[in-house]
């Protein structure tokens, strides 16, 4: 059952990783071209920011690609906990016992 549940979060975070870069690219392609004062950006009917000065749209972008990127790492994580729950234990513990023999 926790795979399954594993599963859908990995989805989950896949699925907002490629939205967050959706967004991105958006703005990135939007450029510094934007009507009047600045632009709204909203993400998934959020208001994410009222108004945005045309030069700082594409440190907006970046912070979408990297929140993105962020995603894709938990998903990762989610993905591959079994192995590293086999993995880092025994290592660690092994690293411990070293240590207390070392004193």
């Amino acid at each position: 059952m926790m795979r399954f549940v594993r599963l859908g979060g990995v989805i989950l975070f896949a699925y907002l990783a490629y939205l967050l870069y959706e967004k991105g690219v958006e703005l990135k392609a939007m450029g510094t071209n934007a009507d009047g004062d600045g632009i709204g950006i909203s993400f998934l009917g959020l208001q994410v920011a009222e108004r945005v000065p045309e030069e700082n749209i594409p440190q907006h972008a970046k912070g979408f690609f990297v929140t993105s990127v962020i995603f894709v790492v938990i998903g990762l994580t989610l993905l591959f906990q079994p192995l590293i729950k086999k993995a880092i234990p025994s290592k660690i513990s092994n690293w411990f016992q070293r240590q207390l023999e070392i004193e």
